[in-house]
C-alpha cells in the first residue's frame, strides 16, 4: 500500500474549537458534579454512591473541557491538520484526499428565527478512511471556504486532463461528467445525458444543485449538496467546459 505523506507546506491558518462546548462541559458536568460532591459530605446513607457519581461527571467534565482546548484544525498550502487531546489525530495531503463531502446546515427556531449553523466537511483519503473536521472551531465559515477552495484547485487540473482525453469523471452515483455531457442517474437505475451546449444554468440555493436544461420548465438534475462527493470540483469544472466563457454556475452567498 502506497505510504501517504504529512503536508509539510507553510500554514496557512489555524481554527481552533470555540468556547461553546467548553461552557456546555461546565454547566451539564463540572457543576453537577461539585452539587453531588457537596450532597456526599451530608448524606448520610449511600454516601460512595453519590461521591463516585460526583466524581464521574467532574472527570468527564473535566476531560471534555481539556479536549476542546487542544482540538484544532491546521490549513498548509498542501493538506490540512486534524489535532487533538492526543495531539496530532491525522494529516494529508489534498492529493491524498480524493473525495471532499460539504454540508451546511442553517437551524431556525419556528422556521423563522435564526439558532445557528453548522458545517459539515468529511474527507475520503487514497486508503478509503473517512476524515472528518470538528464543526464547532472559531470562523467555521472561513475555514469551509479554505478547505473547499485548496481541495477543488489541488484535484481541478487532473479532473480537466481527464475530460480532455475523453474520459468521464463521476461524482459519486448523482452525477457523471465528460467534456460532451453531463449525465445524472434515472429514478429505475442507468443514466440520461445532456450535452452541456443545451444547460442554460447550474444553481446551488438551500443546500439543492439543479442543473437546469434550456426551454424546459422543470430542472434537468436535482440533488442535495451533501450527497453530492466533490460538488464544488464539479462547478468548476462546468465552468470550464462551457463554449460561451460566461459564468454557468449561479452560487448563493453562502452554499446552505
Amino acid at each position: 500500500m502506497e505510504m501517504l505523506l504529512e503536508p509539510e507546506g507553510d500554514v496557512l491558518a489555524e481554527h481552533r474549537a470555540s468556547y461553546l462546548y467548553r461552557v456546555l462541559a461546565v454547566i451539564f458536568l463540572v457543576l453537577p458534579g461539585l452539587f453531588f460532591a457537596f450532597a456526599a459530605t451530608q448524606a448520610r446513607e449511600g454516601r460512595e454512591i453519590v461521591a463516585g457519581l460526583a466524581a464521574a461527571l467532574i472527570g468527564l467534565g473535566t476531560l471534555a473541557f481539556a479536549q476542546q482546548n487542544k482540538s484544532r484544525v491546521v490549513v498548509r498550502a498542501d493538506g490540512v491538520e486534524r489535532w487533538g487531546l492526543r495531539g496530532k489525530l491525522w494529516a494529508r495531503r489534498w492529493a491524498d484526499l480524493p473525495e471532499l463531502r460539504y454540508r451546511l446546515l442553517k437551524v431556525r427556531v419556528y422556521h423563522v428565527i435564526p439558532a445557528g449553523t453548522y458545517y459539515y466537511l468529511t474527507f475520503r483519503d487514497t486508503a478509503g478512511k473517512k476524515r472528518h473536521l470538528p464543526g464547532n472551531l472559531k470562523a467555521m465559515d472561513v475555514l469551509a471556504e479554505r478547505v473547499v477552495e485548496h481541495h477543488t484547485t489541488a484535484h481541478f487540473a487532473a479532473a480537466r486532463k481527464r475530460l480532455d482525453d475523453g474520459e468521464e469523471v463521476r461524482f459519486g452515483k448523482a452525477f457523471r461528467l465528460d467534456k460532451d455531457n453531463i449525465s445524472t442517474r434515472k429514478l429505475f437505475g442507468g443514466y440520461k445525458p445532456c450535452p452541456l451546449e443545451e444547460i442554460e444554468r447550474v444553481t446551488v440555493d438551500s443546500g439543492v444543485l439543479k442543473v437546469r436544461r434550456k426551454n424546459k420548465t422543470f430542472a434537468f438534475a436535482t440533488a442535495m449538496v451533501g450527497a453530492v462527493p466533490n460538488v464544488f470540483l464539479l462547478l468548476r469544472l462546468l465552468d470550464s467546459l462551457v463554449s460561451n466563457r460566461q459564468p454557468l454556475t449561479e452560487r448563493a452567498a453562502s452554499v446552505a
